[in-house]
């Protein structure tokens, strides 16, 4: 960063503070990030009143990560104005690059050698790391701010894979495994819950599942304890969560889509909402029985669950978009629908892996999603009924996630600030 001048140092202190937050206001975050630098005037005034009352805390853009990814290897990219983009990029809602802070500093974290972007909730990134080889015994995770360039380490869980199950899945050609025993992988599932306007510590709840469907453990991190913790599971034996769907935050709480089987060839979809300590605390039926669920999220202060429905008869398959308009009442509404051939310009019933539903605009009828065929993001305005592209991503599997800054400060993160560094 260029060293500031002393000059207009000297004449910030002249400037009424009105004034300094009016022009403060209107530069980038990433400008105004580094302001706070200059002095303790200004990092007190950018984190006071330009956080709370000037800066809109909304969907600015996607920070995406995939696989073979040439930054990780320290190369320029030449669509962003920063140099060395290591391991990370952030796009805004249109597609544009809007560099924010370089996370090179992962590698330099002791026992960092590997790791992916999980998730993200109101500002704070969730990343799981690893020593390479290790066949993941040290996984842990990195919590960081992008937006004040503060990160804290979390320890592992204790979960580790099942060494049964690896030697078979890499042995299954050879004449000594055992080819009649047929076993399922034991797997993890972590989330990030982090509620500003009700802690400044975030919380972690880790599902462990011997199936990659049902849960059989429940373990949860808080930031305030520094911790792990086993909690009894709550989760009903005829529950299956289907992890992939992701989950979505809102009314305090995530919410995953789960599916429960009332009988033979009888099932139903529901939303499991599940608070910090990771306990199971509510169940609410979803608006259809027999449609796939590809995503759950939170929209203009209410739960917003995406389904896809096959009509066989005329081979077409649609997307519908439905609202909980009242949380405690459960009653969902229809909010729109739009056909595949509309959306991707296909016809018949695309597998689920080849698209995603990327998130739902906080404060807009607008949807984004990924096309895994042709590495696009798109947005669809369900107003307009526009489709856009908005970028094509890199080769590789692919890690987006929304991102909302979050401009203070928190205790559960670490206080160093990564972009002043190595900037």
């Amino acid at each position: 960063m260029d060293s500031p001048n002393p000059k207009r140092i000297a004449a910030a202190p002249v400037l009424p503070d009105d004034a300094l937050v009016d022009i403060l206001s209107r530069v980038r975050a990433r400008t105004l990030c580094r302001s706070k630098c200059v002095s303790k005037s200004w990092r007190d005034l950018i984190a006071t009143r330009l956080r709370c009352t000037t800066l809109p805390q909304t969907l600015e853009g996607f920070f995406y990560f995939f696989d073979g990814d040439a930054a990780a290897a320290g190369e320029t990219d030449s669509n962003f104005d920063d140099g060395p983009v290591a391991y990370g990029h952030l796009i805004d809602t249109q597609g544009k690059p809007a560099p924010l802070a370089s996370f090179s500093f992962l590698g330099n974290v002791p026992g960092v050698q590997e790791f992916a972007l999980q998730s993200s909730c109101n500002g704070l990134l969730l990343f799981t790391h690893r020593r390479i080889g290790d066949a993941y015994n040290s996984l842990g995770y990195l919590v960081c701010n992008p937006a004040t360039g503060h990160w804290a380490a979390v320890p592992s869980s204790g979960w580790k894979i099942d060494w049964i199950y690896l030697w078979n899945a890499e042995n299954k050609d050879s004449e000594d495994s055992d080819s009649g025993a047929e076993t399922e992988p034991n797997i993890s599932f972590t989330y990030m819950i982090f509620d500003p306007a009700v802690s400044p510590h975030f919380q972690l709840v880790e599902f462990w599942s011997d199936d990659a469907v049902t849960v059989d453990e429940v373990h949860t991190y808080s930031s305030e304890t520094g911790v792990w913790c086993k909690r009894t599971s709550q989760w009903r034996d005829d529950e299956v969560v289907t992890f992939s769907v992701g989950g979505g935050f809102a009314s305090g709480m995530l919410h995953l889509s789960s599916t429960r089987y009332a009988g033979r060839g009888m099932d139903h979809e529901v939303i499991v909402s599940v608070d910090g300590e990771g306990k199971n605390c509510r169940v609410i039926r979803g608006p259809e029985k027999s449609a796939d669920v590809v995503f759950v999220g939170q929209s203009q202060g209410r739960l917003h669950y995406v389904t896809r429905r096959w009509d066989k008869a005329s081979d077409t398959t649609e997307l519908s978009v439905w609202v909980l308009e009242d949380y405690g009442a459960e009653t969902w509404v229809l909010k729109h629908s739009v056909t595949f051939l509309h959306l991707f310009g296909r016809t018949g019933h695309p597998s689920e892996f080849e698209y995603s539903v990327v998130a739902i605009h906080p404060d807009r009828n607008l949807m984004f999603f990924f096309q895994h065929w042709d590495l696009k993001l798109k947005s669809y305005d369900m107003d307009s009924q526009e489709v856009c592209t908005l970028r094509t991503l890199g080769a590789g599997h692919q890690h987006i996630v929304p991102y909302v800054p979050y401009f203070a400060g928190s205790p559960g993160l670490a206080k160093k600030r990564y972009y002043c560094e190595n900037s």
